[in-house]
Order: structure tokens, then sequence, then C-alpha cells
């Protein structure tokens, strides 16, 4: 199974590190930042999608990346932007694109432990 993972910050890090415990899911990561956690931290070598993902380019670069399935690894912090609105906004404009192509996309919580 093939998993974008979209962001590669703290969150994103984490995210990654749980999924590699399966050795049959191949893990895309996506970060628009130069230097993300996940990246500076070795737990990712690189970022696969350099590109801030958004639902007006999600089908793209899912057409691209080809995902079983999406997870939205972003914090509050990680939008530049501290209001749940925007995240909100985001996350239903993802799941509405990306149903054209029968990609389901899941919000990881920065409020659940590992």
């Amino acid at each position: 199974m093939r998993i974008l993972v979209i962001g590669a910050g703290e969150l994103g890090a984490r995210t990654v590190e749980q999924l590699r415990k399966n050795e049959r899911i191949e893990i895309v990561v996506s970060d628009h930042r130069e230097d993300p956690y996940a990246l500076r931290e070795g737990i990712i070598d690189k970022v696969d999608i350099k590109l801030h993902v958004t639902p007006m380019n999600a089908v793209q670069v899912c057409l691209t990346a080809k995902p079983a399935l999406v997870l939205i690894a972003r914090k509050l912090k990680d939008w530049g932007h501290h209001n749940t609105l925007m995240g909100s906004q985001y996350v239903a404009g993802m799941e509405r694109e990306l149903a054209k192509l029968h990609i389901p996309v899941i919000p990881v919580s920065g409020d659940v432990e590992f």
C-alpha cells in the first residue's frame, strides 16, 4: 500500500515512524518547507514532493504519486496560521477533491500520543 503523508514536521515525522512498522507500506512524503523537522532529524532522507499540497493541486499530486491513502499530518503551527477553521476547510477541501479519485483522506491529530 502506498500512503502519501502531507507534512514532514513533528507530527509527520511521528506518522512516518509509525507507518514504517509495516514493511508493506510505501511512504511518500510531501512538505513545502526547505528544512522540515523529519528531514533535519534524519527520520526521512528526502521530501518526495516539495510542494504545498492544497485542494487546488491535490488531484494532480495524487495522479503523480498514486497513493491509496492520504494522511494529513500537520499541526496548526505548520500552517503559519493559528486557527482551526483554516485546517478544517483544508481537510474538507482535500476530501472533496480526492473523492473524485476514490482516495480516502485522514487528518492525523497531534492530540493523540503514539
